[in-house]
């Protein structure tokens, strides 16, 4: 009989890594809820017909009643809330987002059970506790995985913006400006916009033969700058333009940094609106337009 017995000095050692690639069949209700989110973008779970818990991902059994079979598919809304999350920050094989992203255990809407996957749409350092989410499902060549839902992205409503300030928060003298550089870019981009290509516009050598010398910004391309300050901060979300008006005083050039403002100047209490004077400043502080807007404030809630 040979001799097995070997010494230290016999073996070797070869480095190196070995992948075991494999498949295996979801089985009948797996595949039932993959294939309704690939194909029906559907969430689907499952209800066990004994305690009536609704399953997600679906199961054929329930854990306290598995002579009990699960058959009762129920379509569920895609909703939910944050439970638990974590940010990944560092890579791994095999993972489904580039880090940093959330991971994120959702308690779905009409389910009795949480599923892990992905919310996007929130900064990590804003991710919360009971956020509520929904699922956002993979619009081209969606995957016979879990992943045939993209992500679950924040739901958004009415309530979740914080209107401006009421007719009754309003004060004479209140004042906000927004203040933006006006590039080659912009210009040509408002000339599509508005289809207005003026060559005193978007052609140097014809505006040099101008009074101006060199190309000019289109009038409403400054003018339009009061926009954010009416809408976005006085008095804010929920404001409706009613009435505007503008006198230019000087051009505005290619690179201008344009200030615009507006100032409560009078609260019209018959209708509860609100008159707003509209200044717009370049960056030597020389005024290029005047004008005013009647707006109404949003309504307090």
């Amino acid at each position: 009989m040979a001799d097995l017995n070997f010494s230290d000095e016999d073996a070797f050692v070869i480095e190196g890594k070995l992948a075991l690639p494999y498949q295996y069949f979801a089985g009948r209700t797996g595949s039932r809820f993959i294939t309704a989110l690939r194909d029906e973008k559907k969430l689907l779970g499952i209800r066990c017909r004994e305690c009536e818990k609704v399953f997600v991902p679906p199961r054929s059994a329930c854990e306290r009643h598995i002579e009990a079979r699960c058959e009762e598919w129920v379509e569920l809304p895609g909703t939910g809330a944050v439970r638990q999350f974590t940010v990944v920050r560092y890579p791994e094989p095999h993972q489904p987002a580039e880090p940093p992203y959330i991971l994120a255990l959702i308690d779905l809407d009409g389910a009795d059970s949480a599923l892990t996957h992905i919310v996007r749409g929130v900064a990590p350092s804003e991710m919360r506790v009971g956020l509520k989410v929904r699922a956002v499902f993979a619009k081209k060549d969606p995957p016979s995985t879990i992943m045939a839902i993209d992500h679950f992205a924040p739901e958004v409503s009415a309530t979740d913006y914080e209107l401006g300030y009421s007719y009754d928060e309003l004060e004479v003298g209140m004042s906000a400006s927004f203040t933006k550089t006006i590039s080659e870019t912009d210009v040509y981009l408002f000339a599509g916009i508005s289809g207005d290509f003026n060559p005193m516009h978007v052609n140097e050598e014809f505006a040099r033969t101008t009074p101006f010398g060199t190309r000019i910004a289109h009038g409403a391309l400054p003018y339009s700058l009061i926009a954010p300050v009416l809408g976005m901060k006085l008095p804010g979300l929920g404001t409706v333009a009613l009435e505007m008006s503008v006198r230019f005083k000087a051009p505005t050039f290619f690179g201008d940094t344009i200030t615009a403002r507006a100032t409560v100047a009078e609260k019209l209490e018959a209708k509860r609106r609100v008159r707003m004077e509209c200044v717009w400043t370049n960056q030597d502080g020389k005024v290029v337009a005047t004008g005013h807007a009647v707006v109404i404030p949003p309504p307090k809630l």
